[in-house]
């Protein structure tokens, strides 16, 4: 059995033992009070009785004892040697361990650019104080090459992180320069201060756009309804804040207040409520009735038998009925001839 349960085990007992001890020193109160009313001869019996303190030790401790078998027997649990718990690893801790805090004037410095980054004006100022040196030159970011670059899409050549590569490299420059100066014997000081400062602010401005980035691509998968609320959110633990559904629930409630006092809009009449449909149903088209002159009228009358419109069916008749007429009528009279003119 392990050290430490044995003393869990002798602590549990005590605690026992302390609480019946001062069960009986309630007694014992309670005896002595009432012996002023009787006598001291019944006192002496009755303290004779009720006290023996080597019997209340004794029953205690075996109590205990018979208590706490049952319990020992279930949290027994079959011990691991040390080789077998070395072999087995060391626990992986549920949340993320903490380091030691920083000053307290350096992370008031921090705070605000891992939040919404530094101001361009000030970035370019801070870029070109710290040229890539000579002897390093691959701090500084490498360029696409133009045959890739002809070839990828142009979302892919977006998606290049040469200018924060490249910001990176400067923040690494201007780290060096503080160590340099803490390398010389530590002789300017405040300079080197200033430089690994400077080098704070370009990796933490660094860290910002990264944020920035991440909701970039989530962005376009979100609703566009939601994408204002998005915006003015700052980052903490969560990438979107922890009062995000917060926010979220109070702008629903705006919108339905708004829905609730807006005027209704008049909605267009269907075809059942226009006054067409009182016609007797010959006057009334198979088709929707559809406002405005969207067609046009007929080129053609419909009972005329020419272009563009129907031609008027004749009932037929018979052919011999056609000849008989014909026959009986009288041949068309044959236009007169002028007279010739009396020549003189």
């Amino acid at each position: 059995m392990p050290k430490r349960k044995r003393e869990a085990k002798i602590e549990h007992y005590q605690r026992k033992i302390r609480k019946l001890q001062a069960k009986e020193d309630k007694r014992r109160r309670i005896i002595y009070t009432s012996s002023d009313e009787s006598d001291k001869s019944d006192n002496e019996n009755m303290l004779e009785t009720v006290v023996d303190p080597q019997v209340t030790s004794d029953v205690t401790i075996s109590n205990l004892e018979e208590s706490n078998q049952g319990e020992g027997s279930e949290e027994q649990a079959p011990e691991l040697d040390p080789d077998t718990l070395t072999a087995l690893g060391e626990t992986t801790e549920e949340t993320p361990t903490l380091g030691p805090k920083i000053h307290d004037k350096l992370s008031s410095l921090w705070l605000p650019i891992l939040r919404k980054g530094i101001n361009k004006e000030t970035k370019e100022k801070l870029l070109k104080k710290y040229p890539i040196p000579e002897n390093c030159t691959l701090l500084q970011a490498p360029k696409l090459n133009p045959e890739i670059s002809a070839a990828v899409t142009e979302a892919a050549r977006s998606r290049d992180k040469e200018a924060v590569q490249q910001q990176l490299g400067r923040g690494i420059v201007a780290l060096n320069k503080g160590l340099e100066l803490l390398l010389d014997d530590g002789n300017d000081r405040l300079q080197a201060v200033k430089f690994l400062s400077n080098s704070c602010r370009l990796l933490c401005d660094l860290h910002h756009q990264e944020t920035e980035a991440r909701k970039r691509f989530i962005t376009p998968s979100l609703d566009k309804s939601f994408l204002n609320i998005m915006q003015d959110v700052d980052r903490d633990e969560l990438l979107y804040g922890n009062k995000l559904s917060d926010k979220i629930k109070a702008t629903k409630v705006i919108e339905k207040h708004g829905l609730q006092i807006k005027k209704p809009t008049p909605q267009p009449k269907t075809p059942s409520t226009l006054p067409f449909t009182n016609l007797p149903h010959s006057y009334q088209s198979s088709r929707p009735r559809h406002q405005g002159n969207w067609t046009g009228p007929p080129r053609f009358p419909p009972n005329r038998g020419g272009r563009g419109g129907q031609r008027k069916l004749t009932a037929p008749t018979n052919r011999r009925t056609q000849l008989s007429s014909s026959s009986h009528q009288k041949p068309p009279a044959q236009p007169k001839k002028p007279r010739a003119v009396d020549q003189q």
